[in-house]
């Protein structure tokens, strides 16, 4: 296929570019650079700060059925992130470590400045019509 005839391809371009930003600034941020299986552990700190943020922490098991990865797996991340104090647990729960979330700030301001360009980017690409496309949600 053509990247012409590709639909919508600009608008997926912008959101993948900023995801990568996202994950660039993250894995700089908290993470040893050569972590090879960043995608899987992202997704399990995803979940642990979702649950921390929404007030109702994740257990292994919650987070095993939310992300679709094998108990055994979200289990041996989940020990890497407590071992790099990313998170800790009490009982079986698991929430953002109380140091992570004291220093989030520049970080944050980082991501929120990428999400934002990427909103201007995307508005400037469709020419501020917003889409009809329910799929796009």
């Amino acid at each position: 296929m053509k990247l012409e005839d590709i639909p919508r391809r600009e608008e997926a371009l912008i959101v993948a570019e900023a995801q990568q930003r996202i994950d660039r600034l993250i894995i700089t941020e908290h993470f040893d650079r050569r972590v090879a299986s960043f995608s899987e552990i992202s997704h399990v700190a995803r979940a642990v700060w979702i649950g921390t943020l929404r007030g109702t922490p994740m257990t292994a098991e919650k987070i095993t059925h939310t992300i679709g990865m094998p108990r055994a797996t979200v289990l041996r991340k989940l020990d890497y992130l407590i071992k790099q104090g990313h998170v800790r647990q009490e009982g079986t729960l698991y929430y953002v470590a109380d140091k992570v979330l004291a220093t989030r700030t520049p970080a944050l301001d980082r991501t929120i400045a990428v999400i934002l360009e990427a909103a201007d980017a995307l508005r400037a690409v469709r020419g501020g019509v917003v889409a009809t496309d329910k799929s796009a949600a």
